[in-house]
């Protein structure tokens, strides 16, 4: 969790007072439940610790308000305005507080909301469109630079290639960590609770695959959202409670190791359109990081982490069928389960690692802006 009280204020010893920049990070520091939510509370926080900054939470007129306040305390007579860093985009009254009083250098855009809702197949009403295209475009006009998750995600959103620093997403090693595999064949898969996520799909995979396992199990930890969440999570226990071999619950943070380590493969079953292209989900790379492999359907991006990393099976097809198929060999195949997973592991501990994506934005946040040490060493 990162820690919402300021622990210094920017202030970096040896360094002239003329020279000092005190740094602002908006972060998520209450919840990390959601993939969004974990994102928000790492993406930022090395770049935090490079330059002492105050990580407050809330991207709204008070929390930048109050956050400048803080930093500047009592009349210094450098009178510089703070760097400002956002991992989520802020509101019509915080961006103009930006403007007036900080430097707004980085923003992290990781979710296009229209988009999404597209791919999930929500309606989204025409003053809602507008809001939410009016929110984008004025953040884009108010920060420097910009952090995302994927190169095409930036495309996708239309961020400024020269001003977009990529930074995918990731997992922490130190928690989710491999367990030993279990002694009866299971299929897991996290996921928010929605159509649109290949959910259906992955529970008619495993119909056909037990058919040939009797004994398999198909585990399923899903989060309602909203209300929409709710009904999805009611109408697929409906579909579901004839069939005990199918487990559909919900995990926290803090177990999810243990949960992910009930599984023997673990799926991310995105189906075909845009948005899905181009994200890189939190799950995938928990799902790596618990040494399990994993069987995605051939969505641009998760296609290339995981053929990179050599950490699982991309299906022929986004049909039950091409799921069944991908995941069947690795049911039946212990040594190329485990070797599979020990290379995702790997890739994870080496690329995705929240603190190792972290440094790196926050050296190239730095580099670019020349607002770190006098050095220029952020980290």
């Amino acid at each position: 969790m990162v820690p919402g009280p300021a622990r210094t204020h920017g202030y970096t010893p040896g360094v002239p007072a003329s020279d000092r920049v005190p740094w602002i990070v908006l972060c998520e520091t209450e919840r990390t439940r959601w993939g969004g939510d974990l994102r928000r509370a790492r993406i930022l926080h090395e770049l935090a610790l490079a330059t002492g900054a105050l990580e407050a939470q809330g991207w709204g007129h008070a929390a930048v308000r109050d956050a400048v306040r803080s930093v500047a305390g009592p009349p210094f007579p450098w009178r510089r305005r703070p760097a400002l860093a956002s991992s989520e985009l802020l509101s019509e009254g915080a961006t103009a507080q930006a403007r007036r009083s900080t430097r707004p250098v980085v923003l992290d855009v990781h979710d296009h909301p229209i988009a999404q809702a597209e791919a999930l197949g929500r309606r989204i009403e025409p003053s809602a469109r507008a809001a939410m295209t009016a929110r984008l475009a004025r953040n884009l006009e108010t920060f420097s630079l910009f952090a995302a998750p994927s190169a095409s995600f930036a495309e996708l959103a239309g961020l400024d290639p020269a001003r977009t620093i990529v930074a995918p997403n990731g997992s922490d090693v130190s928690r989710v960590t491999p367990r030993p595999f279990p002694g009866q064949p299971a299929i897991g898969m996290i996921s928010g609770a929605a159509e649109g996520r290949g959910i259906e799909a992955l529970i008619a995979a495993a119909r056909l695959v037990r058919a040939g396992q009797p004994d398999l199990r198909l585990i399923l930890w899903l989060a309602a959202g909203d209300e929409a969440g709710e009904a999805f999570l009611a109408g697929l226990r409906g579909a579901t409670d004839h069939e005990p071999w199918i487990e559909i619950g919900t995990v926290e943070q803090a177990g999810l190791a243990d949960a992910l380590g009930r599984a023997t493969v673990l799926v991310v079953p995105h189906p075909a359109n845009a948005y899905m292209d181009v994200a890189v989900p939190v799950k995938l790379l928990d799902s790596m990081a618990a040494g399990r492999p994993v069987v995605v359907t051939p969505r641009t991006e998760t296609r290339q982490i995981v053929e990179a990393a050599g950490a699982g099976v991309v299906t022929g097809g986004d049909e039950p069928e091409a799921l069944a198929a991908a995941i069947e060999p690795l049911l039946a195949d212990p040594s190329l389960a485990a070797r599979l997973g020990a290379a995702g592991r790997t890739a994870v501990e080496r690329d995705y690692d929240w603190v190792v994506i972290g440094r790196r934005l926050a050296g190239e946040v730095l580099l670019r802006t020349g607002l770190g040490t006098p050095s220029g060493a952020a980290v």
